[in-house]
Order: structure tokens, then C-alpha cells, then sequence
């Protein structure tokens, strides 16, 4: 029987509707007002050692790639050797992109002319457009392929098993940043069903601290919905 655990699409979900904010926010920013660069920017740095700023956008993207590379690819390459290579080539090219995109928005807010900054801006924006599209199409393929592959060779409990690990690894204000994102941007099934996994699993305060960020961040009707099929 085909395992139904997803590892990566809700993840993902969370990852877009981020992406999805930072262009938007890129795109009509004005560089030439110094203040608002400067907080735009910071949710752009990145520190790959540490990654000290939890809001921080490229910040997050690495965290992923290392989640992914560190607990899913080693035993999904067992079944697909080919496949999880391509993946960690694409994510070395995006983390390529990360680096010039983090480096351009140093060099940008050093800049004490404002039509520099605005020129600098538009090749940022441009750049983090293509990040954004290659991105995206890194994602849809670990959801088109690799998502039915795990679901083939690996059960439910290695599933959750792989997600806890990943859990486990992040530091906790990282983890609840991320989850700022994520469970606003899943639908009520998608919501009801890694609700109902993380309880089997999570120590009851952090399910608890789950559930609230929930009650803060999800749409009232669909939190109503996923309660009342959870049971909480």
C-alpha cells in the first residue's frame, strides 16, 4: 500500500507563500528611501554558518536544502540515486543565486547615491525573480517525483520518523518562524492531517504552542474546520 506521509508539499506551500511576500515587497520597494531598503534587506541576509536572523528569507531556503540533504536524500537515494543527485546540483545552484543575491543587497545598502540604488535595485529585484523561478521549478520536481517515490519505498512511520528528525534539528524560534508561514498557507485537510501526525509525536507543550500559532495565524473558519476534524 502506498504510504499517503508528505515531506515536502506542505513544507513547500510554506516556502511559496514566503517567496511569493518577498517579491512582492521587492518589486515596489523604493531604493532610494534608505530606512526602507535597509529593512528590506535584512530579510535578506544570510549567514549559512548560523543563520542568526529567523525571519530572514534565503535564511530559511538553506535551512531547507540542509534538512533535506541531511535526514530525506541519504535514504531516498537507495531508491533513486539518479534523481536525489539532480537535486542536490540544483541545490547547489540555488545556493549559488543565495550568495550573489545576499552579496548584492551589501553592496546596494553601501551606495550613497540614490539613482545607484535604484539601478542596483532593479538588477536585485531581476535576480530574485529568477531565484524565485528557479525555485519553484526545483520544487514542483521534488513534488512530481520524488514525493510518489517515498511514498512507494518508505512507510508512513519512516516518513514521521524523517520529519521529527527534521524537527529536531532546528532550533525552536527557527521552527516556529518557518511555521508562521506554513500552516497559513495549507488547506484544511493538508492542516488536518499534519496536525493530527504531529500530536502522535510531539511533546503535548510544543503540539500546544502548534495549536496557538494556529489560532493566531490560520483563517478562523479553516482553524474551526481543522479543530472540529482533529479533535482539539
Amino acid at each position: 500500500m502506498t504510504a499517503t506521509e508528505d515531506l515536502f508539499t506542505p513544507v513547500h506551500k510554506g516556502l511559496r507563500s514566503m517567496l511569493y511576500d518577498l517579491s512582492a515587497r521587492l518589486q515596489t520597494n523604493d531604493f532610494a528611501d534608505v530606512a526602507a531598503t535597509g529593512a528590506l534587506l535584512v530579510q535578506l541576509e544570510n549567514d549559512f554558518a548560523v543563520a542568526r536572523s529567523t525571519g530572514c528569507a534565503l535564511c530559511t531556503m538553506s535551512h531547507h536544502a540542509h534538512a533535506e540533504e541531511s535526514v530525506v536524500f541519504p535514504p531516498a537515494a537507495a531508491a533513486a540515486n539518479s534523481l536525489v543527485t539532480q537535486l542536490i546540483l540544483e541545490h547547489h545552484d540555488l545556493t549559488r543565486r543565495e550568495l550573489a543575491i545576499a552579496q548584492a543587497g551589501h553592496e546596494l545598502v553601501r551606495l550613497d547615491q540614490a539613482d545607484r540604488r535604484i539601478a542596483a535595485g532593479v538588477r536585485l529585484n531581476q535576480a530574485a525573480n529568477q531565484l524565485l523561478c528557479a525555485y519553484l521549478a526545483h520544487m514542483d520536481r521534488e513534488e512530481a517525483e520524488l514525493v510518489p517515490l517515498m511514498g512507494e519505498h518508505f512507510t508512513n512511520e519512516q516518513m514521521v520518523s524523517m520529519r521529527d528528525a527534521i524537527i529536531r534539528s532546528m532550533p525552536p524560534e527557527v521552527l516556529f518562524a518557518f511555521l508562521n508561514w506554513m500552516l497559513p498557507s495549507l488547506n484544511v485537510n493538508e492542516l488536518s492531517d499534519l496536525l493530527a501526525s504531529v500530536r502522535l509525536t510531539a511533546p503535548p507543550p510544543v503540539f500546544k504552542a502548534i495549536s496557538d500559532l494556529c489560532t493566531a495565524k490560520v483563517e478562523p473558519s479553516r482553524w474551526a474546520a481543522t479543530r472540529s476534524r482533529v479533535g482539539i
